[in-house]
């Protein structure tokens, strides 16, 4: 694990559990990643070496700054797509963890024309229409062009499309959801999958569905404002999991107590 402040190393183990949590519960899968703003230096992340999600430990984090340059010499291969988190933590200092999946139940989202709203109550931090970036509105047009956020400038096309909401929905490549800690966010990605699926679900009933509308939306941190109770039960999820599987937990992993 990166040496360094207390506070820092309590965001480290959190990030680290945070990707395994979001493996286990299917939000990630063999990509995707997690990231973490410095407890020191808000002008530095933290974020894994380019490894599926699920296998990170401690020693595969490294430090960047916000132009994603390692801080040590020598770092490994990093993630391609990490302009999505350095732009979002330039445009967004109340951002304290990005997540990056592909999410299955959210990919539909960003191809149907079909705008994912707040339908699920622990969604309701979703705005009545989660936006979308659209890598062919980003780059114009051109010859060649890919799908994943691997330059400075996508990111940054990203990070304004994004705004001041939660989360937001990639064209065919999933999802970024944001949160002022890596509990929060990792609440808020899985819920962002389940809202999803329930969305979907509902369209299958009915081309009619029934959103949160102002006032819910208005009164819902007041009614789901505890990260912790989630994190705890997901965190129990993952022990479980893991057993079952005959796999070793994360470095500095601790069970907390369900409420």
């Amino acid at each position: 694990m990166p040496a360094g402040d207390p506070a820092n190393q309590s965001r480290l183990i959190d990030l680290v559990t945070a990707s395994r949590i979001l493996e286990n519960e299917g939000v990630l899968d063999s990509y995707g990643h997690v990231s973490v703003r410095s407890a020191i230096d808000p002008g530095h992340f933290f974020m894994s070496r380019a490894l599926p999600p699920g296998s990170i430990t401690a020693a595969d984090l490294v430090e960047l700054d916000l132009e994603c340059a390692p801080v040590l010499p020598n770092a490994p291969r990093l993630n391609g797509e990490r302009f999505i988190h350095s732009e979002i933590y330039k445009a967004r200092p109340d951002v304290q963890c990005v997540i990056h999946s592909h999410s299955q139940a959210v990919i539909p989202f960003g191809v149907a024309g079909v705008p994912l709203r707040p339908v699920l109550a622990q969604g309701g931090f979703l705005p009545p229409e989660t936006p979308i970036f659209e890598i062919r509105e980003a780059t114009g047009p051109v010859a060649l062009r890919g799908m994943l956020v691997t330059n400075s400038a996508l990111g940054a096309f990203l990070a304004k499309k994004l705004g001041d909401a939660p989360a937001i929905l990639l064209r065919g490549h999933g999802d970024a959801v944001v949160g002022s800690s890596v509990k929060q966010a990792v609440v808020r990605a899985i819920y962002v999958s389940l809202n999803a699926r329930v969305q979907s679900e509902a369209m299958r009933l009915s081309p009619t569905i029934t959103a949160m509308d102002d006032a819910e939306l208005a009164y819902n941190a007041k009614e789901n404002f505890d990260v912790d109770r989630p994190w705890a039960n997901f965190k129990r999820r993952l022990t479980e999991g893991y057993y079952a599987r005959g796999r070793d937990l994360p470095e500095g992993f601790e069970l907390e107590p369900v409420s």
